[in-house]
Formats: structure tokens, sequence, C-alpha cells
């Protein structure tokens, strides 16, 4: 089955139609039309390169998802920014650990404590409004 969960008519039915063979022979034929497109524009190679990564189905609910609107993603630097904002979050609020210790777990003994502090508050009181948000 190409589609574990089908969406919609179209994907029951492409489910029903396929075999194993003609799966595996239209997967690869969606991927060359990806191609085709990328081959006009180098910009579209992206999405042949996210249809690898992704399989038919998270790529086509990625699609439905977006449906055609632009759609920005964090650059590497971003988002590691974010995970070590939340590693600090989570091991100075949660796990309750100073910021020395921290410092030893994540492996980076230069890290801005004050930034770090400032960003893990932010986050904070953003988890605060979403709770009193859903209370009210």
């Amino acid at each position: 089955m190409l589609y574990s969960e089908p969406k919609n008519i179209l994907e029951m039915k492409i489910n029903e139609a396929l075999g194993p063979e003609e799966e595996c022979i239209v997967s690869d034929l969606i991927k060359l039309s990806l191609m085709k497109k990328a081959s006009k524009n180098k910009d579209y190679m992206i999405y042949t390169e996210l249809f690898n990564l992704l399989g038919l189905e998270t790529f086509t609910n990625l699609i439905a998802l977006v449906d055609g609107k632009p759609l920005v993603l964090p650059t590497k630097e971003e988002f590691k920014d974010s995970v070590i904002t939340i590693l600090c979050y989570y091991y100075r609020n949660v796990k309750k650990m100073e910021w020395e210790d921290i410092k030893s777990v994540l492996g980076i003994p230069d890290i801005n404590t004050i930034k770090q502090g400032i960003r893990s508050s932010q986050f904070e009181s953003f988890i605060k409004e979403l709770i009193n948000k859903r209370i009210k």
C-alpha cells in the first residue's frame, strides 16, 4: 500500500488499484516527476530530497498541510539555537540543575548563560500563556 492511512478517495483508489510491484513503480515515477520539475528550476530539487526523506505518505501530508503556501524553515543554526534553548530550559527549570552542570551535560563550556537564561524565561512565559489560554 502506498498509503497506510488514506485521507481521501484518490488515496483509497490508488491503494486498491496498485499491487506491490506497481506501488514501487508509481513511487519511482513520482520521484521522476519531481526531478523533471527540478530540471527546469534547481530550487525545486528540494522537493525530490524531501520526498526521498519523508516517503510518499508523509510527503503527501506535508503538501496537503502547506497547500501551496510559502514555507520558510529555520536555518540549521537557528534550529540548533532553539534546541539548545529548550535543553537549557529543561535542565534549569525542570531538573533544577546549575549552569555549570548544564554546560557539562551539553558539552558547551562557553554557553552564554545570560542569553540562555533570558530565552528560557521567555519560553516559560510562553508556556504559561498557553496554559492560561487553555484554562479559560
